[in-house]
């Protein structure tokens, strides 16, 4: 297991890079699909919106990417209040699922900030 950690660019291109390597170095068949394991961590407070109403959007998202996105449900949040994703595919599928889930994040983050926890909704800004 490798374990990489930075801004998404430079997880991007460490990714390519090991799997390039991989590839390189013969550590698989070459007609073999190499798919990758990669665990992104996500505030809980966006899981659901990761999963989607009845899973409607990780469904788009897996028939988007072809990667096989898993958000599991029971998961308690670790220290910072976040919960692992895990995105199974080829170099590419992963890639794009992960970019997916950050903007989700992010779009979770700002609304997050525009409407604060516990602002009554009749003094919310609009």
């Amino acid at each position: 297991m490798v374990i990489i950690t930075g801004a998404p660019e430079a997880q991007f291109k460490a990714q390519g890079r090991i799997f390039g390597k991989l590839k390189e170095e013969n550590f698989f068949n070459p007609k073999e699909e190499v798919k990758l394991e990669a665990h992104i961590k996500v505030p809980s407070s966006a899981a659901g919106r990761v999963i989607g109403k009845g899973g409607k959007t990780v469904n788009e998202l897996q028939n988007l990417t072809s990667a096989e996105v898993i958000v599991p449900r029971d998961q308690t949040p670790d220290e910072n209040e976040e919960v692992v994703v895990k995105i199974i595919g080829h170099f590419f599928a992963s890639q794009t699922a992960q970019r997916k889930i950050r903007e989700i994040v992010q779009q979770v983050k700002q609304q997050e900030q525009k409407h604060p926890q516990g602002t009554p909704a009749s003094q919310r800004s609009k």
